[in-house]
């Protein structure tokens, strides 16, 4: 939807548009407020999305990380001169212990 009023106003505009332009950056707002409320989403509730989105984005690279550690783990325990070493585990590993 967003791409789409970008698109509109760019037609409009008969031009890219480019963030210098304030007059055109006015009706791609209004499209977006547009948008917005066809949606249901009010302005003031908009911090809270992003930041709501930030955290999930953040949950999810949290996850990939660990997954990455936990594989890393596994590859190291089936070396053949990690064999005698014991596994570390997972919830014991804190960077805050480190720095």
């Amino acid at each position: 939807m967003m791409m789409g009023a970008l698109d509109k106003v760019e037609k409009e505009i008969k031009k890219p548009l480019m963030r210098d332009d304030k007059k055109s950056m006015a009706l791609l707002t209004a499209e977006f407020d547009k948008i917005n409320k066809k949606l249901g989403i009010r302005k003031e509730d908009l911090p809270k999305y992003e930041e709501q989105l930030e955290l999930k984005i953040a949950k999810a690279q949290l996850e990939e990380l660990k997954k990455d550690a936990l594989e890393a783990m596994e590859t190291q325990k089936k070396r053949e001169e990690f064999k005698d070493e014991a596994m570390p585990d997972v919830k014991s590993l804190d960077i805050r212990n480190f720095i």
